[in-house]
């Protein structure tokens, strides 16, 4: 699918590069010719500790391959993290086109067991950490009139897995936050998509999948996502707005659909809902809406 793209030139923002899916990522952008920044701040799967050396192994990597790269382990859950990344981006190769958000911790309890921090904890990295970044960058790539974003949803947010209620709620937040980017950012050349990406990584074992690494790892290969990633921060790709799902060299558009109108009955609503319900669960004629516009 890449072949032929080349990113030369461009700037590329990783979170969460130092290991599985983000580091694929930052390998084949600079094996494409972009300058990547490789963030990550090092903790375990569940968020806790720090540890310089993982982002500067990765970055080391790719100085060593010929490519352009530096390390960060700014903590983007925080607002002065976010600032500090994109200020050591600028600071470095003076723009960004491209902001990949992958950082991301596991390890979320029953919803039964869970408590508000539980969420909080969540939220503050997987919807905190995109917020934290855009919010920086913003503003160089509206002075661009250019760049591209990419978020990180899962099939936990979109689909439910059980026992995972604060990751899926934070990581289903992700595609609200996408919507409302996509759309104010379209007057300023800014395009923002999302994936919903299975590479096996760290994070499956600590999740409970039961697959060996090794099936793992050949089932799902996170090398196999990363085309994905150089195909959205590609000139060639015009798409906002959207939710990928990327597996084993696979990617699929995830789309919210609507059926058409339940046929209204003024003397009885319950009633004519239940005797149309068939209409309500069927998928057929649907539509994707657009953007809503609020009444004046």
């Amino acid at each position: 699918m890449t072949e032929q793209i080349s990113l030369e030139g461009k700037v590329a923002v990783v979170t969460g590069a130092g290991r599985g899916l983000g580091r694929a990522y930052v390998e084949l952008l600079a094996e494409r010719g972009a300058k990547v920044v490789v963030n990550d701040l090092g903790t375990d799967v569940s968020g806790i500790g720090k540890d310089s050396t993982i982002a500067e192994q990765v970055a080391d990597l790719i100085r060593s391959r010929g490519g352009e790269a530096i390390a960060d382990d700014s903590d983007v859950s925080t607002p002065e993290g976010g600032s500090d990344l994109i200020a050591a981006t600028i600071e470095r190769f003076g723009r960004i086109d491209l902001l990949v958000n992958n950082a991301g911790i596991c390890g979320s309890p029953l919803f039964e067991a869970a408590t508000l921090d539980d969420f909080d904890h969540y939220w503050r990295v997987h919807l905190g950490g995109p917020v934290n970044t855009v919010k920086a960058a913003w503003p160089y790539m509206v002075a661009q009139r250019h760049g591209k974003i990419i978020l990180t949803t899962s099939v936990a947010g979109l689909f439910g897995i059980r026992g995972q209620a604060t990751y899926a709620a934070a990581k289903c937040a992700v595609v609200g936050l996408m919507r409302i980017l996509a759309i104010e950012g379209a007057e300023h050349g800014i395009l923002v998509n999302t994936i919903s990406p299975s590479g096996y990584t760290r994070m499956h074992p600590a999740a409970g999948a039961r697959w060996s690494e090794a099936d793992g790892r050949a089932a799902m290969p996170v090398e196999a996502v990363a085309p994905a990633i150089v195909w959205l921060a590609s000139d060639g790709c015009s798409q906002t707005n959207h939710i990928y799902c990327v597996e084993a060299g696979t990617m699929q558009r995830i789309a919210i659909v609507m059926v058409p109108w339940l046929p209204r009955s003024a003397s009885d609503a319950p009633r004519s809902i239940a005797e149309h319900y068939t209409k309500v669960e069927s998928i057929e004629g649907f539509s994707e809406p657009g953007p809503f516009e609020l009444s004046s």
